[in-house]
């Protein structure tokens, strides 16, 4: 993996994007559910097999070896809205979304 942004960093701008929010304004922050520096450097030492999945802000993160994030939101929701708010719309018979890092 380069080293540009840490995986760290990656998850919490990801998942901030996806809720429409800032970045510092999520609660609880990252080091409340994974060690942020751990992370960074398994992913970083890893190979391109290596992957780190956690639940975290009502999603469970996946980290793979290149880097790459994938947020698939879950049942338990995330910091905008209930539960059955963010799944209701068009996508009703589907409770999970995925968000894919570009």
């Amino acid at each position: 993996m380069s080293r540009g942004t840490p995986p760290s960093q990656r998850v919490v701008t990801k998942i901030a994007e996806a809720d429409d929010v800032e970045p510092a304004t999520l609660e609880p922050p990252l080091y409340s559910t994974i060690d942020p520096d751990a992370l960074d450097a398994l992913v970083e030492s890893g190979d391109a097999d290596t992957t780190v999945s956690f639940a975290y802000h009502g999603y469970e993160v996946r980290v793979d070896g290149t880097g790459e994030v994938t947020l698939t939101e879950t049942d338990t929701g995330t910091g905008t809205g209930s539960p059955d708010e963010r799944a209701s719309g068009p996508n009703d018979d589907s409770r999970q979304s995925a968000y894919n890092d570009d």
